[in-house]
């Protein structure tokens, strides 16, 4: 009976994950080809005649748009951490009366919806003067991943023992210096995650800079695959090719890390 179960999990299993990578898979191969070639039926399982120009010419296409994306996304990377690192020490382990209702915000901002917060923030970045610059962006994605890392890295830190603080203010350590020498070495693995997913979120965000940035050279290839969606026609080839190259970076990341992401995300769920 246990086999039999198993062998219907695996099937189940293997069901969703085709339904998954076929699509994924077709428009790898629509790269490869010519659209007379993507709509014949019945379509292709392998490109007829493949061939490298769609993705030639769809990389030095999007090329700017990738190197908007790189800096949009560490950009955030950087500010997300700047802000979040010390904000989860603090709300972690100090007492102070607002905890709890700083807690609580930083877990409701997470409910609400970009689409309900983009509007007034664009007025606000308006009179600021922030519209239209790498800044502006990074600052706006900050805005909605900051919480979020927040969350992930006070999980973290809750899991270090208060009583290293007590022994470290003992020795004559400051919080400063308690913060960077001994709490960040230890959050080593919760950093590590919470880097790679703002990354990814931020690399795949498409509302906040195709609200926050007007001038085409500046925007991120979110954005700029919109470049093979002209007004009399879709060129599919390379629009499949350029899709498939935007995937790279993040599936780069997830590969070389994944198992980061999960160290990260079950730290602190068990207590010894």
């Amino acid at each position: 009976m246990k086999k039999r179960a198993g062998w219907k999990w695996s099937a189940l299993v293997a069901v969703v994950v085709a339904l998954i990578v076929s699509p994924l898979y077709f428009i790898a191969i629509g790269g490869f080809m010519s659209t007379e070639e993507i709509f014949y039926k019945p379509p292709y399982l392998f490109p007829p005649e493949p061939t490298l120009q769609y993705y030639r010419e769809a990389f030095f296409t999007l090329l700017p748009y990738i190197k908007n994306s790189f800096i949009l996304s560490f950009g955030t990377l950087l500010l997300t951490l700047i802000v979040a690192l010390p904000a989860s020490f603090v709300v972690t382990k100090f007492e102070f009366s607002m905890k709890s209702s700083l807690s609580f915000l930083f877990d409701f901002v997470q409910m609400i919806p970009y689409t309900a917060v983009i509007i007034p923030l664009f007025l606000m970045f308006t009179k600021m003067k922030l519209i239209n610059s790498h800044f502006g962006a990074v600052l706006a994605l900050s805005v909605f991943l900051a919480p979020f890392a927040i969350i992930i890295l006070r999980s973290y830190m809750a899991s270090i023992p208060s009583g290293l603080i007590e022994a470290a203010l003992i020795d004559g350590a400051g919080y400063f210096k308690i913060f960077t020498n001994i709490f960040l070495p230890l959050s080593a693995p919760g950093i590590a995650s919470v880097s790679i997913l703002v990354f990814l979120l931020a690399w795949g965000n498409f509302i906040v800079p195709l609200a926050f940035i007007k001038e085409e050279s500046m925007r991120p290839i979110s954005i700029g695959l919109y470049v093979f969606i002209g007004q009399y026609g879709v060129e599919w080839n390379k629009l499949m090719a350029g899709s498939m190259i935007y995937t790279i970076p993040p599936l780069i990341v997830v590969l070389l890390a994944g198992r980061a992401i999960v160290a990260g995300l079950t730290a602190g769920a068990f207590k010894e």
